[in-house]
């Protein structure tokens, strides 16, 4: 489903709107061993060997594979180094700062320094992202396209680019992308974060549907984020758990 909707900026603003009611009840981050963890490892470049002949396809996956590799390199790479230097700047001593004012403000100008070389190295990440998406794209021969590579590696990819966009706070590309993730295999849909991912991007736009008096996308975003709020709770939790009847409950009560 193909969501037209437009969000204000304003809207966006974690300052701006109530403390979100989702995120209270669940974990704040992926299972340690999840996939969708901090730490992410780059697909092996295994050759489809059994498709020799389709020289085209392979040469785009690995291509892909190696777009990909350098986007995740390349973001722990600045990741760690915009770390370090925060690090250095916290151990510096500036004696013609008198006052604590004088502190604060330093430290609130060089925090907003250190946010905008990680946001630009996010983007600069989707877009090597963004290309190796492109590059799969061009794959159309069906062996090579149901292959556990081609699919381990579209999988991966969609993982880093979602986790990038929940980041900026662009919820639609968000739940587009994860919906489109789930598709791509069922074991993908079986993994609870997607879930975890969808509900809380669903509640942040049956939120903004509020403030625009918008009633009828208010109930169909709390409807889905209902939906994959139980879909997390059980696959997460169990449907025998106590943490799912909790969960259950609340929606029940219109959450």
């Amino acid at each position: 489903m193909i969501l037209f909707f437009q969000i204000p900026v304003w809207a966006l603003d974690p300052k701006s709107t109530t403390e979100s009611r989702v995120e209270s009840i669940l974990p704040t981050k992926p299972e340690s061993n999840s996939p969708w963890g901090d730490s992410s490892a780059s697909i092996d470049t295994i050759p489809i060997l059994d498709l020799v002949d389709e020289k085209n396809s392979q040469k785009r996956w690995l291509e892909a594979s190696k777009e990909f590799s350098l986007a995740i390199e390349g973001f722990e790479t600045g990741r760690k180094t915009i770390e370090k230097r925060r690090e250095d700047f916290k151990k510096e001593v500036f004696y013609e700062d008198r006052y604590e004012w004088q502190k604060v403000t330093r430290r609130e100008n060089k925090e907003k320094e250190f946010q905008k070389l990680l946001y630009d190295l996010r983007s600069q990440t989707t877009l090597k992202l963004v290309k190796a998406m492109n590059l799969l794209d061009k794959i159309e021969n069906p062996k090579v396209k149901e292959s556990a590579s081609y699919i381990d590696l579209k999988s991966g990819i969609y993982r880093e680019y979602i986790k990038h966009q929940e980041s900026f706070k662009n919820y639609l590309q968000v739940i587009d992308f994860t919906n489109r993730y789930m598709e791509i295999s069922s074991k993908n849909e079986l993994e609870a974060e997607p879930h975890r991912l969808l509900s809380l991007s669903y509640e942040k736009l049956e939120l903004t549907a509020q403030k625009s008096k918008n009633q009828e996308l208010v109930y169909e975003f709390k409807e889905l984020k209902k939906k994959h709020l139980l879909r997390f709770a059980e696959l997460h939790y169990g449907r025998e758990s106590k943490e799912y009847a909790a969960i259950e409950e609340k929606v029940g009560r219109d959450f």
